[in-house]
């Protein structure tokens, strides 16, 4: 599972994870610069034909599925490729109510992240926004004093989709979100990120006291203090019998009065000889690592596909063989979300009530859908959708002619009951974890680097065809510049507000990195200091000064009205006047709601679960 957030400690370095206001994008890009160094060899022919990660059974108790390495990692290593990240917006507006109070059930809850933690960009997507992070950043675990890797943000960009193009807002800009290593890890080790405390807290209800990072010095004073540890030693020599001894360490792990030090200590009486010798920390150390022999055996190889940009026009990204994979061969597992009412997925018009001038939903005018509904699988009988998390699988795209794979149910119990496709929809509604899994195998030999297709289904190629017939590009789209091409131009000079007074105001909104505010003043001189603060909205830009040094290019500062909450109340503005700006610390965002995924009429399907394998339990739609 991922978090809704993370916090990372000393052994990692600190990347944007929340705020009020939008993180500045030059931490996100220096840390991940700092990680790109990676110290491991060149890869040859052989690495490449080498399963580097695997899907196997968490070695935490009752936790599920885990990633493991097969290969030694070292601090800033790069793991696997980057994954994409889905925005979901509003969904308790949408649904009228809490997800985390479960007034509808949304099981994406427990596996998304904040929306700062996939990129500057997405924070301004909406009102309230999470990203749903397939691959890495959903199936790795958390344990608190084992983690090893990081991930970064996201890039964005639409692969040369415009626009203009039918195909745009059909998919995610964001993508590229790689994960590091941050200590050394030895093969066979599972991959561990942070959650978060916070994450824990919240989910004590179903989840018990699970050790933090300050539960283990408890646990291990535990030990001494009482003397179990000099105990236990004398026990281990004696003659008295391992049932004694393990009956005894029951007792202490099963006391009844629970707490997170206790749930640090080892779970048996083999684990807490080890820890006697070894400590906690390298016990638990121990028990992460399965052998290669048990993950070439009992694992599911994660990197057999890689994303790039797709060979079908106007698809944006696909995923690509990453070694060759021969017919009827696994070419990616992927564990399922399920979402019981795929009407959770609408999205309204908002009204103003107008006694109260609160917001609420009108019914009456649906606006469009998640774009998280194109990532999943469903069926028109059946109101029942399943979104798999799989590594990379969010690549793969269509092909109605000649796809060379296709989904089948996993056999394996490790990640799919079958049992629950002979149950009723209804029945999902109560069911708070993943119990189904699709695997896509190859429908015939695939050759490294051959893009990876199947066929999403009649009905969606059908409303494919309609939104090709239908389409009709947004006004102005000749023109449209997005904004991180106008955040990659650094020496451009920037409009005044007495040169266009429109400033961008069609889709972009400018930020400003600042945070010397002196509210008598209500002006002040712009510093290199003011480098990953706050960010503040321009109001306006007064003026451009043209500077010239020896031997340098020439380059542009300006004069910017802020609009600076007033003791912080996000209602209340006054306007700031801050001088000689630098082009860098100003960066463009999409106004909300006015990014490539709401574009007017951007298509909206789901894939469809073939009708050969689809459970008759699950139809509670009538079509006749």
């Amino acid at each position: 599972m991922s978090p809704n957030g993370t916090i990372l400690t000393e052994e990692s370095v600190s990347l944007p994870l929340s705020s009020s206001s939008f993180k500045s994008k030059r931490v996100l890009a220096s840390a991940i610069f700092c990680f790109s160094a990676s110290t491991s060899p060149t890869s040859t022919d052989d690495d490449t034909k080498k399963c580097k990660l695997y899907l196997a059974k968490s070695t935490i108790p009752n936790a599920g599925l885990g990633v493991f390495t097969s290969i030694n990692l070292f601090p800033n290593d790069s793991i696997g490729y980057g994954d994409p990240a889905i925005p979901i917006v509003d969904m308790d507006f949408h649904n009228g109510g809490s997800s985390s109070a479960e007034d509808y059930h949304w099981l994406l809850d427990d596996y998304n992240w904040k929306a700062s933690a996939a990129g500057y960009f997405m924070e301004a997507e909406a009102e309230k926004t999470s990203a749903h992070v397939s691959g890495m950043g959903a199936m790795p675990n958390c344990h608190m004093r084992l983690k090893n890797i990081v991930e970064s943000g996201n890039e964005y960009d639409t692969a040369g989709v415009t626009r203009g193009d039918p195909g745009i807002g059909a998919f995610t800009g964001y993508h590229n979100r790689k994960t590091f290593a941050i200590k050394p890890i030895e093969a066979g080790q599972e991959l561990f990120v942070d959650y978060g405390k916070q994450w824990f807290l919240t989910r004590e209800n179903y989840m018990g006291l699970v050790p933090l990072v300050e539960s283990y010095p408890i646990a291990t004073k535990f030990l001494d203090h009482f003397r179990l540890k000099d105990f236990l030693e004398r026990l281990m020599f004696s003659r008295e019998s391992e049932e004694l001894m393990s009956d005894l360490w029951e007792l202490i792990v099963r006391f009844p009065y629970k707490s997170r030090p206790q749930s640090a200590l080892p779970k048996n009486l083999n684990a807490a000889k080890k820890a006697i010798e070894r400590g906690i920390y390298q016990t638990e150390l121990w028990q992460s690592t399965l052998s290669l022999d048990e993950l070439e055996r009992d694992g599911k190889c994660l990197d057999n596909i890689r994303p790039g940009n797709s060979t079908i026009s106007g698809a944006g990204r696909g995923a690509f063989a990453a070694r060759f994979l021969p017919k009827g061969s696994l070419v990616a597992p992927a564990p399922l979300l399920h979402v019981p009412d795929r009407d959770i997925l609408n999205m309204y018009a908002d009204k103003i009530d107008p006694f109260t001038q609160e917001e609420y939903r009108d019914f009456s005018k649906l606006t469009g859908r998640q774009l998280l509904l194109n990532y999943c699988f469903g069926h028109r009988s059946s109101s029942l959708l399943l979104c798999p998390y799989g590594f990379q699988t969010a690549f793969i795209n269509h092909n109605g002619i000649s796809p060379n794979a296709k989904v089948i149910w996993s056999t394996d119990s490790m990640y799919h009951n079958s049992s629950f496709l002979e149950q009723p929809v209804k029945h999902f509604d109560n069911v708070w974890r993943p119990v189904l899994g699709f695997d896509y195998v190859a429908l015939r030999d695939i050759q490294e680097g051959e893009e990876i297709t199947i066929n999403y289904g009649a009905h969606w190629e059908e409303a494919w065809t309609a939104h090709l017939q239908s389409w009709v590009p947004p006004i102005g789209y000749e023109k449209f510049v997005p904004p991180q091409v106008l955040n990659a131009d650094r020496t451009s000079p920037l409009r005044t507000f007495d040169e266009d007074e429109t400033m961008y105001t069609d889709h972009i909104d400018l930020y400003c990195e600042f945070s010397n505010i002196s509210v008598k003043k209500q002006k002040s001189e712009w510093d290199e200091d003011e480098f990953n603060t706050n960010d503040h909205k321009v109001y306006r830009i007064l003026e451009r000064t043209k500077n010239h040094e020896e031997g340098e290019p020439d380059y542009y500062l300006y004069t910017l009205d802020l609009l600076v909450e007033i003791d912080g109340n996000a209602e209340k503005f006054m306007l700031y006047t801050v001088t000689n700006v630098p082009r860098e610390a100003i960066s463009f965002y999409y106004k909300r709601y006015h990014s490539d995924m709401f574009v007017r009429g951007a298509f909206r399907h789901e894939m469809m679960i073939p009708d050969d394998i689809f459970p008759s339990a699950w139809k509670n739609i009538d079509l006749s």
